[in-house]
């Protein structure tokens, strides 16, 4: 099974699959959900929860009140969570007002979860035109809805959480989901903010998950993280940063590395012809990641999406700010065996070099494309390609530049 490391407060935990808990339910039996009523009261020490990954969440969930047990003195960790259920949980953990009114769901008339529902849809947590058909109560919740309600109280919480939102529309998600394009872009700034600010973080191979169900363990585990979130400056979450700097203007240059801008900055130059100097070729600049790798472990929230956290850096990376361009390039030559050096010597100034990622398999598994071991991107004069490449800048004293076709110039230093 999977694991996932989500963050509680100020806790890691190591699960085996994502699991959330839920929400104190309605007592009235005649309408519950499950066959089982809930336990009214209970000490806390559920026997099934002995040893797992979620224990001491699950503790704390039901001291704050958010979570009950069964009857039988189980929680039942790794059952999934409803739509229903996990409203009436979200109610609870949220500091928000207590917004009511007539439910604008016909099929929650009479719910038990009703004026939770209610409640959210008031709010702004839930997106009723999401539910076109009805709110369906009893269906599994899946994690994307999760991330989606959370987001939404993160935004109506704070209106730097709005701004975020905003600034994220466009950014790359660092998760190989989005690399390998299954994550529409719709979707895109709602997991941003659950993954920049640490309420939600990623399987063992970086993966969000977003159309699986969620479980109630996960939920106990993520709610409270949303709580310490909620009401936040969203600049206080350097996850966030990075992917709200990558969103506006291509790059997480200034927020991971000690280099600023000296005229212009990437924004300018994104998507813009820009003619190597030769004429060997020309290319197109999406993305620009930088990592941090003065220490021994790499630091940004893109670094594992190129650098396998296994076996960490290699001894050549070590001491500077990494960098991988994603860029679409168009050969103007025939490939040759000398031709990769004919095109990074057309880019005089190292910003941007024609280097394959060095670890080939690692990052094909996490959806970045690089330069082919046969070269193939080059085969065919006047072919077009995209690809990742890497390369790297000083971590001090040094100054770089990079000009397109129309003229506009970008400049840094440090």
């Amino acid at each position: 099974m999977k694991k996932l490391i989500v963050s509680v407060l100020a806790t890691s935990i190591v699960c085996a699959g994502i699991t959330y808990s839920e929400p104190l339910l309605h007592s009235s039996t005649a309408s519950q959900p499950h066959s089982v009523a809930y336990a009214a009261s209970s000490s806390g020490n559920f026997k099934d929860v002995k040893g797992h990954w979620a224990e001491a969440t699950i503790a704390k969930a039901y001291a704050m009140g958010l979570v009950q047990g069964y009857q039988d003195g189980t929680f039942r960790p790794n059952a999934k969570v409803t739509r229903a259920e996990y409203a009436s949980l979200l109610t609870r953990a949220t500091k928000l007002g207590s917004e009511t009114g007539d439910s604008s769901f016909k099929d929650m008339k009479g719910h038990w979860a009703e004026s939770a529902v209610t409640r959210l849809s008031a709010l702004g947590f839930i997106n009723n035109s999401d539910y076109p058909n009805g709110f369906k109560p009893n269906t599994e919740l899946t994690r994307l809805e999760m991330m989606k309600w959370m987001s939404n109280g993160l935004v109506q919480s704070n209106a730097s959480f709005k701004q975020a939102f905003e600034d994220t529309q466009n950014t790359l998600l660092p998760t190989p989901e989005a690399t390998k394009g299954k994550i529409a872009k719709a979707q895109i700034p709602y997991l941003a903010l659950v993954r920049g600010t640490g309420i939600v973080g990623g399987f063992a191979d970086g993966s969000l998950q977003p159309e699986e169900p969620t479980t109630r363990a996960e939920v106990a585990a993520i709610l409270l993280r949303y709580i310490d979130v909620e009401g936040q400056e969203a600049s206080k979450y350097a996850d966030l940063n990075e992917m709200r700097e990558v969103g506006t203007t291509g790059t997480n240059l200034l927020t991971i590395s000690n280099y600023k801008y000296t005229e212009g900055d990437f924004g300018k130059i994104m998507d813009a012809k820009m003619t190597l100097s030769n004429k060997s070729a020309s290319l197109k600049l999406h993305h620009y990641i930088v990592i941090d790798a003065r220490n021994s472990k790499p630091r940004s929230v893109y670094s594992d999406l190129f650098i396998d956290p296994q076996k960490g850096l290699k001894s050549y990376q070590k001491g500077l700010f990494l960098t991988y361009a994603d860029i679409t390039f168009t050969s103007n030559i025939e490939y040759a065996i000398s031709n990769m050096n004919t095109f990074n010597n057309g880019l005089t100034n190292g910003v941007i070099r024609i280097n394959r990622i060095s670890d080939f398999d690692y990052i094909k598994k996490m959806g970045i494309n690089t330069i082919s071991m046969n070269s193939s991107n080059f085969d065919t004069k006047g072919k077009t390609t995209t690809f990742w490449t890497e390369s790297n800048i000083n971590a001090s004293g040094v100054g770089y530049s990079l000009k397109v076709d129309d003229g506009t110039k970008v400049q840094f230093e440090n």
